[in-house]
């Protein structure tokens, strides 16, 4: 089973805060950052572009963005380990 970036990034930060990352450690810490980091950004714009489609009253757009916004946050939670589950 593949770890999720934001698990494994957290459990990287918890090593580090132990011993130092090996070289391999340190290569997979900052590229879960950077896809952690274009995550956020896709999220936030579509939350921005959301409130745009609001306050514009287009409601054919504030749909498509919600489903992109449902289907980002269900990706995220698909891939969180089961003893977090609700």
């Amino acid at each position: 089973m593949v770890m999720h970036i934001h698990w494994r990034l957290a459990e990287l930060w918890l090593l580090q805060q132990s011993r130092e990352l090996t070289a391999q450690e340190m290569s997979e810490m900052n590229s879960c950052l950077k896809l952690n980091a274009k995550y956020a950004k896709r999220l936030a714009e579509q939350y921005n572009f959301g409130l745009m489609a609001s306050m514009t009253h287009d409601g054919d757009w504030l749909h498509e963005i919600s489903a992109e916004i449902d289907k980002l946050e269900r990706f995220y939670e698909s891939r969180r380990p089961a003893f977090f589950e609700r």
